[in-house]
């Protein structure tokens, strides 16, 4: 009885700071409570792309002072690319950092935050490219880890013998979806390179709204083949030690080139892979989490979820139900409006996930900007039908493309 009485004591407290228009209840409290979450404009921003805007200070200053006169919401600054790194660290080849005369990832934050040159602030993401070196062959990470850092097909080549464009000769009619050196996910020291990176970004950038995951994920070859129990077939992951640790794991064998393939122990094989991936989301989900714990973990995704994760061993799905990632940015990158409406809703049918944390996953639509730099038109089309299909919001492809066009600026809605 006691206990009832002082809960209506209290409720009745509340009531009436609330009636008598406390400032804090209601600017704070109710509007955070009930106002729907801002639809998010998100903008990619390449390092080594067309502008090279992180290797000039005044480059960055008209990114962020154009991002705000549009509306942009979030940044994705692409900070470690192909084993270099746009901010100082010894996890790198960080030269890049020094071209702007100054931190450039500290300097887009603090132009980013509101004040001078922003009358708000905007989100900014450290845009990672986890297992993909482009071309690099000198990439630090394999001269630390070796070659067995790089991945090798079924038959035992590595992609460091890859022609860098165009199809080897041993291929036998498949080509690199992504062509460029991708480092082995079944590599444990890969794995702990992209969880440091990551941790060394969140402890050092306190301002910094989350990471961003990309090329999280195996290379897949063209044309697409649906597991490693399909032949013929292009797939990548034998590596001696990775296979050795397979082995181990499961006491089964990974189908080489050659071999007969069971179909059992192909499916557990690809699985083991998958599973590789996932554990590096996973790691850098519960690490940088360990640091600040409301710091927004992001992956750019493939659109087909079933060919990401039979192709690819991309699970995304899987990683917003599991609980360790917060956002899948969705690669819908075509021309084809209709397509790209199709892609909208079957990616938003991955949000109503049951997941074990209280933050909801969110999916945003990532759109080919590149492809309508002459018929903006049809871009926004797309943004409208991803906002109709219930994306949280969309995300461009990319501020390099926009750079000096205005009809790319001319956001719906504006």
């Amino acid at each position: 009885m006691k206990r009832s009485l002082r809960n209506g004591a209290l409720c009745l407290l509340l009531l009436a700071l609330l009636v008598s228009g406390c400032s804090y209840f209601h600017e704070n409290f109710l509007v955070r409570l009930f106002a729907p979450k801002p639809f998010e404009i998100g903008l990619w921003v390449q390092a080594e792309g067309a502008n090279r805007t992180l290797d000039s200070a005044e480059k960055i200053k008209a990114l962020v002072k154009r991002a705000c006169a549009a509306g942009v919401t979030d940044i994705y600054a692409q900070v470690y690319r192909s084993g270099r790194a746009w901010f100082p660290t010894k996890l790198a080849d960080d030269s890049p950092s020094r071209r702007a005369g100054r931190d450039p990832l500290a300097l887009l934050l603090d132009l980013a935050s509101r004040g001078e040159e922003c009358e708000r602030s905007i989100r900014v993401h450290a845009w990672i490219n986890a297992f993909a070196l482009a071309r690099n062959k000198k990439a630090p990470i394999i001269r630390e880890l070796g070659k067995e850092a790089v991945l090798k097909d079924q038959y035992g080549r590595s992609l460091l013998d890859y022609p860098l464009s165009g199809k080897p000769p041993w291929a036998k009619g498949f080509g690199l979806g992504t062509p460029g050196i991708f480092l082995d996910p079944g590599n444990p020291g890969v794995r702990g390179r992209i969880t440091d990176v990551a941790a060394h970004l969140v402890r050092n950038y306190p301002r910094l709204a989350g990471v961003h995951l990309d090329f999280i994920r195996y290379p897949y070859a063209l044309p697409i083949s649906p597991g490693s129990r399909f032949s013929p077939r292009l797939d990548f992951g034998y590596n001696e030690a990775s296979m050795n640790r397979f082995t181990k794991e499961t006491e089964k064998t990974a189908p080489r080139a050659g071999a007969s393939v069971k179909r059992a122990d192909a499916a557990v094989w690809d699985a083991w892979r998958r599973e590789q991936v996932t554990a590096a989301v996973r790691g850098v989900y519960e690490t940088t989490k360990g640091i600040k714990r409301q710091v927004i973990v992001s992956a750019a995704v493939l659109p087909w979820a079933e060919r990401a994760y039979l192709s690819a061993f991309q699970d995304w799905r899987g990683w917003l139900e599991s609980g360790f990632l917060d956002k899948a940015v969705v690669m819908n990158y075509t021309g084809d409006e209709r397509l790209a409406a199709q892609i909208s809703r079957s990616a938003i049918a991955a949000r109503k996930v049951k997941t074990p944390n209280p933050r909801t996953p969110e999916v945003v639509i990532g759109l080919g900007a590149y492809l309508f730099a002459k018929n903006p038109a049809g871009l926004w089309r797309e943004w409208r039908s991803a906002r109709e299909a219930g994306a949280a919001g969309v995300a461009l492809f990319s501020y390099d493309q926009m750079v000096g066009n205005d009809a790319m600026w001319k956001f719906p809605g504006r």
